[in-house]
């Protein structure tokens, strides 16, 4: 196993800590434990329904933009 030297603010690490001692693990296992569902999450395939919906929106569509002005006008 691989050891990795995560500079962090004191106040997250702080928090960290507090966090995994509540749970009842180390703060390290806490991150190992994090990166490995990250990972595991990320290498599942995409569910169909949201596969059948790529695309469907033009990329000419500048969503942001829209949404935006949508967002101006009604808290105006």
């Amino acid at each position: 196993m691989l050891t990795l030297t995560v500079p962090m603010p004191d106040e997250d690490l702080a928090f960290l800590r507090a966090y995994s001692a509540a749970q009842g693990i180390s703060a390290e296992a806490l991150l190992a434990q994090q990166a490995r569902h990250l990972r595991e999450h990320l290498q599942r395939p995409v569910h169909p329904e949201v596969a059948a919906a790529t695309g469907i929106i033009s990329p000419e569509v500048a969503g942001e933009d829209a949404h935006r002005r949508y967002l101006d006008q009604k808290h105006r």
